[in-house]
């Protein structure tokens, strides 16, 4: 099926890529107010808005998000829905949501924004509210698998599911989409069933030729995993890791209308015309696909060469609000120390590695003097989950029983949730909010099987026990 983008759909991000403020929202926060009251595990924010339709049309249902606010710290509270509006009328809501544990006690400001996150987006409470220390959570703990370079068959999807529910697992992290294959059926891109090989159950694209599960196969996905408490998260990756998205997209209208959206191979050009429209298409579709998922994972790593710090995080801020009421995770690669101020509060970063492990010893050191640190998006409020590459990553080759030894006896040594530099024994003030063990794809000799699992469960179980303790 060919994407449904018409003419006047294609609108650049040129405004946006440079500033999220221009990223404009015509229902706007006019008034913020907020109290507290001490609650048995520390104090909920009573938070009252006063919002109105600026615009000349009714406007949808949409959301905003309320945020604790002191200095250059901003701490997530949640989301408020507002109902839709017709033109020019107001509303008021009323929220009341728990601190976050992550957020020292002291005296904050409540924070109201609408649309893609920018000062021009949000207004601040006139009083500040007092908070007392909030009783720690359970860490949000899981698996990461990729499904879009490695095939895993449903069956062995559950598996996985399994293993988080035996031992104390939240989440299942799908990442669906790379450069070597899109994992998920996809009208947006074409990858139909009515354009697949049929064969014992594997659907197989005709244009790139590697299998991919269905939307019907992921619905029996996330039924199982809703059964035993785990939620599914799902990953389409933009801008970057879009090579294989671009095959299907030629394939349905042709290489010239592709060249008009991406930069070099892999990467959507986010100051072309239309990459905003695609990204959006992309993450409504996957939302439709996943329905039951509160999160979605937006990817933005390993971006290429010149694309600023505000353009970056002006992409991320925007495909946050794209999604709405979903919780949004992004990988931490793409955000520059001098950005992190104009990060979305709400955004949770995955944090899998400060340098992205290059070795080339000049490369790292300029990205290590530009890029955020975990201290750094800890210490503004962002929340962060342990991706560490060093501990948690696994390339797996012969599954070799000896590797999978040394790095469960490696993991119980020296890792928690407060290691976040590869293997430096660089520790956080204060443990991340969760972890995952992230099992990519891209050296499997063969399909993932039972030997695969086998062969990395007991990674998972430790780093679920060592997280727990």
């Amino acid at each position: 099926m060919a994407i449904a983008v018409s003419a006047a759909a294609l609108v650049g991000i040129r405004a946006t890529a440079g500033s999220a403020d221009t990223a404009a929202s015509t229902v706007t926060v006019t008034k913020v107010t907020a109290s507290t009251t001490a609650t048995s595990t520390g104090t909920a924010v009573r938070t009252t808005l006063k919002l109105k339709n600026t615009a000349s049309v009714r406007k949808p249902a949409t959301s905003a998000w309320l945020y604790l606010s002191t200095g250059t710290k901003k701490y997530t509270l949640g989301r408020v829905a507002v109902k839709a509006l017709s033109a020019g009328s107001s509303t008021s809501v009323t929220a009341v949501r728990a601190t976050p544990s992550r957020a020292a006690a002291g005296k904050y400001s409540v924070l109201a924004c609408t649309g893609a996150y920018s000062a021009k987006q949000c207004r601040t409470s006139t009083a500040t509210v007092s908070t007392k220390p909030t009783k720690r959570t359970r860490p949000e703990t899981g698996v990461m698998l990729d499904v879009a370079r490695a095939y895993y068959p449903v069956a062995l999807i559950k598996r996985y599911i399994d293993l988080l529910d035996d031992n104390g697992g939240r989440f299942l992290h799908l990442h669906l989409t790379d450069d070597q294959n899109v994992g998920i059926e996809s009208k947006v891109l074409g990858q139909t069933l009515a354009n697949a090989d049929l064969d014992h159950g594997v659907y197989t694209s005709r244009v790139t030729h590697r299998p991919f599960l269905s939307a019907a196969q992921a619905r029996t996905i996330t039924t199982y995993a809703a059964e035993r408490g785990i939620a599914v998260v799902p990953e389409i990756d933009t801008p970057g890791h879009m090579a294989a998205a671009f095959a299907l997209l030629e394939a349905q209208h042709g290489t010239k209308w592709v060249d008009r959206i991406r930069s070099g191979a892999s990467e959507l050009d986010p100051s072309a015309p239309g990459s905003l429209a695609l990204a959006k298409k992309l993450y409504a579709e996957v939302q439709r696909t996943f329905p039951s998922s509160r999160t979605v994972h937006i990817g933005a790593d390993e971006w290429g060469d010149g694309v600023t710090a505000a353009q970056r995080v002006a992409w991320m801020n925007t495909m946050a609000a794209a999604l709405g009421n979903r919780e949004v995770w992004a990988w931490n690669d793409g955000i520059d120390r001098a950005a992190v101020g104009r990060l979305d509060p709400r955004i949770h970063v995955t944090y899998w590695s400060f340098d992205g492990d290059t070795e080339d010893a000049a490369e790292r050191r300029e990205r290590r003097a530009r890029r955020a640190s975990a201290v750094d998006l800890q210490q503004a409020g962002i929340d962060l989950l342990n991706y560490n590459s060093y501990y948690l990553y696994e390339v797996p080759t012969d599954l070799d029983p000896a590797d999978s030894e040394y790095t469960v006896a490696d993991l119980r040594e020296n890792w928690s949730l407060r290691a976040w530099d590869g293997d430096s024994g660089s520790l956080l003030a204060a443990p991340m909010s969760g972890a995952a063990v992230a099992i990519w794809g891209e050296d499997l000799d063969s399909p993932p099987a039972d030997a695969l699992l086998r062969w990395s469960a007991p990674h998972v179980t430790a780093m679920l026990e060592t997280a727990a303790s």
